[in-house]
């Protein structure tokens, strides 16, 4: 009996040690696959490194003049569903006329152009009531747009943003901006694609880029094409230019979109104060600025205010969307050719590509130091034209109507008999400063 009992003892022990092996083996053979295995897979498949939330996705798609567009990434839970079709009316009975207010009961808050050659500019709707308009500028990234978003919906608040391009495109925005577009309701307009400061002062080609550019990376990551209503120019500069005018009307645009209050240059305590029925508000995607969104929201709240779109204060249709079967093939950049003989009157205080030709002309006459073109209507540039008025027998006033500037670009436009030498500093404090800016770096 004691000897079966060693038997089946060591009979155990063997199982039991066999077992320990097996169990060694396996945990080798997985070591070895997690200290190998990136080596022994096939060539054609790598691990993809996890982006940052900043990384900009690859930019080689967007040329200068075409961009490939694939629309086959976006997610389908943030697409809107197909429109249904409209039904059949039966033929309205004849009823007078109604007046334009009583078309559109909006007529009386919107601006009107400066002239049938531009858009308006919208700086704040013409109302009393207790409503206005949110807007955020440049959406740096997805994690702080989502904040903003956030915020506003916290508040019942809608927001119309104004992203560049280049943001546009950063890793984690795609699904911010369905969002956005498609199930808050909100709005997304046209800040450019690399929001250059001065954009009147760039060729043609630099400009319809700049603004169609970021229509494009918008359509890329909506997956729709989709027709923005405002382009929003860096600082306000350029809001006159003829060439924006025309190309945005060219391509279905409403108008060029300014503010009533720039809430990033007002301190935190003043915000409430500046709160006013039918006023545009900018704010800016950074932390200091979501304290004063949140001041501004908070003061709108208790005050009984309405914070709409732009497309809702001014009583436009939302911006329209085409919905995209399968993938955006390529798309040119339309062409854009402007007529250099397009006159409009041209004021002190103007920033255009226009102002820009008046001061070379200005130059090449002898009126104006040539090197002082810049685009900006400034002191100097008034009393140079003041002087070709004087020359030619006008009203030296120093604005530039159609006349003069039909008289200063016409062949026998006569020369300063006096010409201003070369090296002469430019007259006028204001004008010295704005070119000085012009040498900063853009922010």
């Amino acid at each position: 009996m004691p000897n079966r009992t060693v038997r089946t003892r060591k009979r155990s022990l063997g199982l039991l040690y066999a077992l320990i092996g097996l169990l060694a083996a396996a945990a080798l053979a997985l070591g070895c696959y997690i200290a190998f295995g990136d080596r022994l897979r096939p060539a054609d498949v790598e691990a993809a490194p996890t982006p940052s939330e900043d990384d900009f996705v690859d930019l080689k798609d967007l040329p200068e003049t075409e961009v490939v567009l694939r629309a086959d990434t976006y997610r389908e839970e943030y697409l809107p569903t197909s429109t249904p079709e409209p039904e059949d009316t039966p033929e309205p009975t004849f009823t007078p006329a109604p007046t334009l207010e009583a078309l559109d009961p909006y007529t009386a808050r919107r601006p009107a152009a400066a002239n049938e050659n531009m858009l308006p500019v919208f700086k704040k709707a013409n109302t009393t009531d207790k409503v206005i308009a949110i807007t955020l500028d440049e959406c740096s990234g997805a994690a702080i747009t989502e904040q903003f978003v956030a915020l506003a919906q916290k508040y019942n608040a809608k927001l119309t943003l104004f992203p560049t391009g280049e943001n546009i495109l950063k890793n984690g925005m795609q699904p911010v901006l369905q969002r956005c577009a498609f199930q808050l309701g909100y709005e997304i307009e046209n800040r450019g694609f690399t929001s250059l400061a001065k954009l009147f002062r760039y060729p043609e080609n630099m400009l319809v880029q700049e603004i169609w550019k970021q229509s494009m990376a918008l359509n890329y990551v909506l997956g729709v094409r989709y027709q923005p209503h405002f382009l929003r120019l860096y600082g306000g500069l350029g809001e006159n230019d003829i060439r924006t005018h025309t190309y945005l009307k060219q391509q279905g645009y409403i108008g060029v979109a300014h503010w009533t209050v720039s809430c990033s240059d007002v301190s935190l305590s003043r915000i409430p104060g500046k709160l006013t029925p039918g006023g545009i508000y900018l704010f800016k995607s950074t932390k200091e600025d979501g304290e004063r969104m949140k001041a501004l929201m908070d003061a709108a709240r208790s005050e009984g205010y309405s914070m709409v779109t732009l497309n809702e204060l001014f009583g436009y249709e939302p911006n329209a969307f085409e919905r995209v079967d399968g993938s955006l093939l390529a798309e040119t950049m339309p062409e854009f050719h402007f007529d250099d003989t397009l006159y409009t009157d041209l004021y002190p205080g103007d920033t255009a590509w226009g102002v820009l030709k008046l001061q070379e002309r200005l130059g090449q006459l002898g009126y104006l130091v040539n090197s002082s073109a810049d685009g900006i209507f400034g002191e100097a540039t008034t009393e140079a034209l003041r002087l070709f008025q004087a020359t030619v027998g006008k009203a030296a006033s120093g604005v530039g109507d159609v006349a003069t500037l039909q008289a200063l670009f016409a062949e026998d436009a006569p020369k300063n008999p006096n010409p201003i030498p070369v090296n002469q500093p430019i007259s006028g404090t204001g004008q010295q400063r704005l070119l000085e800016e012009e040498l900063k770096p853009s922010e």
